[in-house]
């Protein structure tokens, strides 16, 4: 029987020779991330009747914990989550502890090759989705699975049914992968991969760089999808290259699988996106929202903190001035990107011209940092865009690619990158 990449990926992880969609299967797992919900885990472990938490980890090289989303802590109640994480890192004997040199979780899973092609790999998050774009079968669960999970290192699952994103053309030279997912959502709506996993296809993959993939692999979560997966090609094995030892064994889904519904897209000439308050999904080609006025400008998250996207931010900000009326703020996803930004002189060309240049993490995205007060109005490249995501209810937040963000910065409103990317 034919199957997807994700039918493949389950089928191996249940030791079954063929699954098909729709099918409840129990899957040994891979790895597990883990950040500061692991107390939470912990704690109800304790609830539960286990006086010492969690007896046991059941690999300590497959549990990859993090201090991350409060780094460095913002207050007492993350400092001892900090602490306390220390201590269970220490209990537990974990081969992959990362604290002070972190970064965003999901840019260290994939920095460190944590997650490789063909592997089943959760995380407490939902954007774990995003290592899919390696290849491998990612996604999100809550704390009380993740006990389960980190201590047995299985998971049950429901083999999802799978849709196939064809893309055609050429991607442009800067950043299209936000406007890609964006552009999707606003055509099909935020659930059209309800529990389902994504399979992205068509000429036009081997011109997206795996900065592009890692951003559209991210947004998968916001169309809803249980997994959002690249093929492997020269690109992943050019990522992968020196980071891992271990064995890579891609995983390509068979050329008469069946899928739940094809979609075919031309990104050559696809205009930047935006995303309007207050939905991921309630998209606009950026002609139609341009000229809005901006208080705030961001790019990071696990969304665009990557190189390229910052890269391209500094390739416009270079000998030009952010406007006197934005708040420009450009963070890197981990300390690796933020290595290579340093090397590249990109932090100096940021502050040059206004922007500020922060310390990798999350604080740019959701109730982290960033925020907003009542009537500001912010542009950003990360990952979502709902009411109060950066503090007021009274705010109103637009999503848009970093071309977007940095030269709308520039202009003081929305304004389309490609009139100086052109």
């Amino acid at each position: 029987m034919s199957m997807t990449v994700a039918e493949k990926v389950l089928a191996r992880a249940a030791g079954k020779s063929r699954l098909r969609a729709g099918e409840y299967v129990d899957c040994r797992l891979d790895g597990v991330m883990a950040y500061q919900s692991f107390i939470e885990t912990h704690t109800r472990a304790i609830e539960a009747g286990l006086p010492e938490g969690l007896p046991r980890v059941f690999d300590p090289e497959k549990l990859f914990l993090m201090v991350e989303h409060h780094q460095p802590a913002t207050n007492i109640k993350t400092a001892l989550r900090g602490v306390k994480l220390r201590e269970l890192s220490q209990r537990y004997e974990l081969k992959h502890f990362y604290d002070t040199t972190c970064g965003i979780c999901h840019q260290m899973m994939v920095d460190n090759a944590h997650a490789l092609p063909g592997e089943l790999i959760i995380g407490t998050d939902s954007h774990a989705i995003m290592y899919g774009a390696l290849n491998c079968a990612a996604t999100g669960i809550g704390e009380t699975d993740a006990g389960y999970a980190i201590t047995f290192g299985e998971l049950w699952f429901r083999v999802p049914a799978s849709v196939r994103i064809t893309l055609t053309g050429t991607a442009p030279s800067w950043p299209i992968g936000k406007d890609i997912m964006l552009y999707l959502a606003g055509r099909y709506g935020v659930d059209f991969a309800l529990y389902k996993s994504i399979e992205f296809a068509g000429p036009a993959v081997s011109t997206l760089s795996m900065d592009n993939r890692f951003t559209m692999s991210d947004h998968g979560v916001e169309v809803g999808a249980k997994f959002a997966m690249f093929g492997f090609d020269d690109r992943t094995r050019e990522f992968l290259a020196g980071r891992t030892e271990r064995p890579i064994v891609p995983v390509n889904a068979d050329t008469d699988a069946s899928y739940a519904h094809e979609y075919t897209l031309d990104i050559t000439n696809l205009p930047p996106q935006i995303a309007v308050p207050h939905s991921f999904g309630k998209n606009r080609p950026i002609a139609e929202v341009a000229g809005t006025q901006i208080n705030q400008a961001c790019i990071g998250s696990c969304a665009n903190g990557r190189f390229e996207d910052i890269a391209i931010a500094a390739q416009i900000l270079k000998g030009r001035r952010v406007h006197r009326n934005v708040r420009l703020l450009i963070s890197p996803a981990s300390w690796s990107v933020y290595r290579q930004c340093l090397e590249a002189g990109l932090p100096q060309i940021i502050l040059d011209a206004g922007g500020q240049f922060l310390n990798p993490g999350c604080g740019v995205c959701g109730a982290n940092g960033a925020y907003l007060a009542p009537g500001e109005v912010c542009l950003t490249a990360t990952t979502r865009n709902h009411q109060g995501r950066m503090g007021s209810k009274e705010a109103s937040i637009y999503l848009g690619g970093p071309a977007t963000v940095a030269w709308s910065a520039v202009q003081g409103a929305i304004s389309d990158p490609r009139e100086v990317l052109n």
